[in-house]
């Protein structure tokens, strides 16, 4: 079977988009959150929700997740879908989740925020936010 020149190319174009569309992440602004059963499984045996930040090269920026219902884990994703950093507890012990890195091209980044099972439940409600602290 032959496919269309404009067929091939929508196929390809489609293949190459995310699995799982990623809502915004500006900085400055917090997501209020919630994570349920219903949600897309993490590596981890919890839950999970994405988040696209655009971000320059040079940037440096803090990301920050907090929940009183779940523990939280961060992951960034650079542009080309290569895992840039990643954090379980922020310093200090506690549950919540900080990274802060600086971005090492233009584009837009992926955050995922994933939950770790804690206690009786891996669901519940978040915070989420990225704030840019230079520049540079």
């Amino acid at each position: 079977m032959r496919l269309p020149l404009f067929s091939l190319a929508l196929l390809t174009a489609l293949a190459a988009a995310p699995a799982f569309a990623a809502d915004k992440l500006t900085p400055g602004r917090a997501i209020e959150g919630a994570l349920q059963a219903s949600d897309r499984s993490s590596d981890s045996g919890g839950r999970s929700h994405d988040y696209a930040l655009d971000l320059d090269a040079g940037q440096l920026v803090a990301i920050s997740a907090k929940s009183e219902d779940f523990d939280t884990v961060l992951i960034l994703f650079g542009p080309d879908g290569d895992r840039v950093a990643e954090n379980d507890d922020k310093e200090g012990g506690g549950t919540d989740s900080l990274l802060v890195v600086s971005a090492p091209a233009t584009g837009t980044y992926t955050v995922r925020l994933n939950s770790l099972p804690m206690g009786e439940g891996h669901t519940g409600d978040y915070s989420l936010r990225a704030l840019v602290v230079s520049d540079d």
